[in-house]
């Protein structure tokens, strides 16, 4: 009794869906006899209208190609070369040197980060400098080593 239960449902399921899709159909064609058409506007593209390369002339015409500047370095600032625990790199004076370490990824831990507790304190060019709180010189070469 149970099997003819489950069967009648799905046949009852079955049967919902073709009367809708009946039902679909001939409002279709009751429509279509009608005279009733819904509008379908053309599709248009704008890059399609006014070329793909003016869009593209449009898109960059404030840029200058002409002058090449030097990326990276504004002005005269000139890069220091820094040997961080025997990894070489280059750096602008001035840049905090924990970025540059933690960069190189050399083994000098940081705490506090605000100069207080000490555990960053390095070897910077022979003399003890807590790393967290330093700035790259304006002349190099740098070297940094663990105490």
């Amino acid at each position: 009794v149970k099997a003819q239960n489950q069967l009648s449902q799905v046949d009852i399921r079955h049967h919902q869906r073709t009367m809708a899709i009946r039902w679909l159909a001939v409002l279709l064609a009751t429509q279509a006899a009608s005279g009733f058409v819904a509008p379908i506007a053309p599709r248009t593209s704008v890059v399609r209208d006014m070329g793909m390369m003016d869009g593209f002339k449009k898109a960059f015409e404030n840029e200058s190609y002409e002058t090449k500047q030097s990326p990276g370095l504004s002005g005269n600032k000139q890069s220091v070369d820094i040997t961080i625990c025997g990894k070489k790199t280059k750096a602008i004076p001035g840049q905090r040197m924990k970025d540059l370490v933690r960069a190189s990824r050399a083994p000098i831990k940081f705490n506090c980060e605000n100069g207080e507790c000490g555990t960053c304190e390095c070897l910077v060019n022979g003399r003890k400098v807590r790393v967290c709180m330093a700035k790259v010189p304006n002349k190099g070469p740098v070297e940094i080593k663990l105490k």
